[in-house]
């Protein structure tokens, strides 16, 4: 007779036998889970590699492409997408101008720090109260509303910003402004702040040369930058006429010779060896602008050239 004792060894390695069964079962079960993953895994990866390969082609393809119509772009082309790009420009905000009041007032709101911008230091030399300030902003803003409302009323006749018809606004608006500035500093006043006007672009292009040297540790005075700016004004053809100073007529070797004079050899470095390009008035922008006109120069005679063939 069998033992209770080999009976329940029995039992105990049956138990051991069905539990490693089971556990083997599972084991090549979940293998095959894994390598029907790796499988999968790979496809995918393989699908990514392919589509990678696909786009990477695309890519040099249309670099290559873009790289063909850069080159038969022509100076002129450029000139004519710029324009292009102008007019579009100024066709949607000259449209928001027209039929959106709400923009209109936002838009004179945000400028009246710009327009102000030039003529701190006229403000500060004619010792102006607050009010009186507040009095002068309102009046350049007035200004540059009224020349906006006759360019986009002549434009709407089909009429050029200078065309002789909007001459007897343009005059009347002018006087209306020179009566505003007149009431608060007086003609004597007025006369002051028609030249600091006219010298708007060269005292903009002085004051970030002096913000640069102050950086730099050798600031300007303002003497030193009002001697420069009377400098520039007094040799610009254009102010002795009674416009502005216009930038391409400014000599910088001239200039630079002058300010040899009037600079530290600090503050002198500064100014002929950096170029605050995104000012009207800078080396820069008079380079610019001669490139243009010698670009636009050059097709104009092209054409005539073409045209007398």
């Amino acid at each position: 007779m069998i033992s209770n004792k080999r009976i329940g060894i029995i039992f105990l390695a049956c138990a051991v036998i069905i539990a490693g069964a089971i556990f083997t079962w599972f084991s090549h079960k979940r293998l095959q889970i894994i390598e029907k993953g790796r499988a999968n895994l790979a496809a995918q990866l393989a699908t990514l590699k392919t589509r990678l390969r696909t786009a990477e082609q695309d890519r040099e393809q249309a670099q290559a492409d873009l790289n063909n119509e850069v080159s038969s772009i022509t100076s002129k082309d450029l000139i004519a997408i710029s324009d292009a790009m102008k007019a579009r420009n100024n066709a949607a905000f000259e449209k928001r101008m027209k039929n959106d009041p709400r923009f209109q007032k936002d838009y004179y709101q945000q400028w009246q720090y710009a327009w102000k911008r030039p003529y701190v230091v006229f403000l500060a030399k004619e010792h102006l109260t607050p009010d009186q300030i507040d009095k002068f902003t309102k009046a350049l803003v007035q200004r540059e509303m009224d020349k906006d409302d006759l360019r986009l009323t002549l434009e709407a006749q089909g009429l050029p910003a200078d065309a002789p018809s909007g001459l007897p606004i343009k005059q009347q608006s002018q006087e209306a402004f020179q009566q505003a500035i007149e009431d608060i500093v007086g003609p004597d006043g007025y006369a002051r702040f028609e030249i600091h006007d006219r010298q708007s672009d060269i005292r903009e292009l002085m004051g970030y040369y002096a913000a640069e040297s102050d950086l730099s540790g050798s600031p300007m005075t303002p003497d030193q930058v009002e001697q420069m700016v009377d400098y520039i004004a007094q040799n610009n053809p254009d102010f002795q006429k009674g416009k502005a100073i216009n930038a391409n007529q400014i000599d910088w070797p001239a200039v630079d010779e002058q300010a040899r004079k009037i600079m530290t050899p600090e503050q002198y470095d500064l100014f002929t060896h950096t170029d605050p390009f995104f000012s009207y008035a800078s080396r820069w922008m008079q380079k610019v602008n001669q490139a243009i006109d010698d670009i636009g120069n050059a097709s104009k005679q092209k054409a005539g050239g073409a045209a007398a063939e």
